[in-house]
């Protein structure tokens, strides 16, 4: 089989041949998973559907992939043999900015994960690589109303004192983010940006200039997106700058 890399690759240390067989004992009807276009469960390659949407999978012996990040991994990424990788089917190829189709995706990983032993779920889009358990927990969470799972999802690089540039996130709302702030503590800058990703991940890109409250009283985050829509500024600012930057 030909060397891939689907949206979602969910990571094996087993040898191809142990997943394979791992694979054909899996419950699929408990799961909720069917086969779709002749496909079954001998099949290391075809189409699924789960949570009514279309997805095409393969199963592939294959090295570990190259992570720009890596999210509350202990998995050692040097043992890892095979993986299955998950793609959106033909059919929903643009459901990558649906919601709901976005979220299934998320569950079909996290489903088939937890049959299969998995070590680690690689997300292609951002190459995040994230723990499986650490995975499994977020997307749970998710799936009963929490925010989205921005870590999964989404590279941050805050190597820009005051600034916070993702990737990825375009593969999701067809936006990426930059947002800029005053000297804060790192992890009290990301609560801003998780809220701003939940909100372009689940509610779509932003088509024109807000203001938009921050976590304290007394600021506010400007948003301004770009003239082609393709990337998006966020800045915290204090009431007072964002009256005068309207004026």
């Amino acid at each position: 089989m030909e060397d891939r890399m689907s949206v979602i690759s969910l990571l094996s240390a087993a040898s191809f041949a142990d997943l394979r067989e791992m694979w054909r004992s899996v419950d699929f009807d408990r799961l909720g998973i069917t086969f779709d276009d002749g496909s079954n469960p001998a099949s290391v390659s075809g189409s699924l559907l789960f949570s009514g949407v279309a997805f095409s999978y393969a199963l592939q012996s294959c090295p570990p992939p190259a992570a720009t990040h890596h999210i509350f991994c202990n998995a050692d990424l040097s043992d890892i043999q095979s993986a299955v990788h998950i793609d959106l089917g033909p059919a929903v190829a643009s459901g990558r900015i649906v919601p709901a189709i976005v979220k299934a995706l998320l569950e079909l990983g996290d489903v088939l994960g937890r049959n299969l032993g998995i070590k680690a779920v690689f997300w292609s889009p951002a190459a995040v690589v994230s723990g499986y358990d650490y995975y499994a927990e977020a997307v749970a969470q998710y799936a009963q109303g929490a925010a989205f799972p921005a870590l999964l999802c989404v590279g941050f690089d805050m190597s820009t004192i005051g600034t916070v540039q993702t990737t990825g996130l375009a593969w999701l709302c067809d936006q990426e983010l930059t947002f800029t702030h005053p000297p804060l503590p790192m992890h009290e800058a990301m609560r801003y940006v998780v809220r701003l990703v939940h909100d372009l991940a689940t509610q779509g890109a932003y088509d024109r200039a807000l203001e938009l409250p921050g976590l304290h009283a007394d600021e506010v985050v400007v948003v301004t997106p770009s003239p082609d829509q393709g990337k998006v500024n966020a800045c915290l600012v204090n009431g007072i700058e964002a009256i005068k930057s309207v004026q």
